[in-house]
């Protein structure tokens, strides 16, 4: 791991909580530098809400299908993190399928041979987890590991914007950052509706369109909604 790429990747990803609250467009910023930093080639965060597990963001439309199949099957690396607080880490094709023997099966089918999970809280409350997932059997080391977690770190203070925290609030805000996740996969549905595309390239095209635009994904995703919606 490259030390100046790794503290050029965190000072990215801090900065994204001094800008606008769009949570989720922040969180797919975070997740870019994370990627940087950490030589990861899918990502996705789960977060709590009223009581289980949801979806919140995720890197790719590949990686949105691991995420999902994990809620599916109730096991895998974010569902253990969130659950024992702790960070969560696997690879080689024997130790993911022995671990979790259905998301493991599907983890590998889907190309990937490491996987490395934090956990996402504030205060002792755990309320999500964020998943890193790479192609090559390659092991996250130890001082990977804690970067992982300071990534993770700076997801809990996004979706806990800063403010005076209970786990009464945790629990609220990070249903209100779920509604975000909402209004972007609509958009993706529009995207991939009005140009013929796949899911994965629909979700490409949106975030790059919030890019050109300089917007937050969850407001150009309303955006793009709402065009839809008057053009009917």
């Amino acid at each position: 791991m490259d030390a100046a790429r790794a503290a050029q990747a965190l000072a990215q990803a801090t900065s994204s909580m001094t800008g606008s609250l769009d949570v989720a467009g922040a969180m797919s910023a975070l997740l870019v530098s994370c990627h940087d930093a950490l030589g990861v080639d899918a990502s996705g965060v789960l977060l709590e809400s009223r009581g289980r597990l949801e979806l919140f963001v995720a890197s790719s439309h590949q990686a949105d299908e691991l995420e999902t199949h994990q809620l599916h099957a109730d096991e895998g690396p974010c569902i253990e993190a969130y659950r024992t607080g702790l960070p969560v880490r696997a690879s080689s094709a024997g130790a993911l399928v022995e671990r979790w023997p259905d998301f493991g099966v599907t983890m590998l089918a889907s190309g990937f041979a490491s996987v490395h999970a934090s956990p996402l809280g504030i205060r002792g409350s755990t309320f999500g987890a964020m998943g890193l997932f790479r192609r090559a059997d390659v092991p996250f080391e130890p001082d990977e590991d804690r970067l992982a977690q300071a990534f993770a770190d700076i997801a809990s203070v996004l979706v806990a914007h800063l403010g005076e925290v209970t786990p009464q609030h945790l629990a609220e805000r990070a249903h209100q950052a779920l509604d975000g996740r909402i209004v972007i996969e609509q958009a993706k549905g529009v995207l991939a509706d009005t140009h013929d595309l796949t899911m994965a390239a629909a979700y490409d095209l949106l975030v790059a369109g919030a890019l050109e635009r300089r917007q937050p994904l969850t407001a150009w995703a309303a955006q793009v909604v709402a065009a839809a919606h008057e053009g009917r």
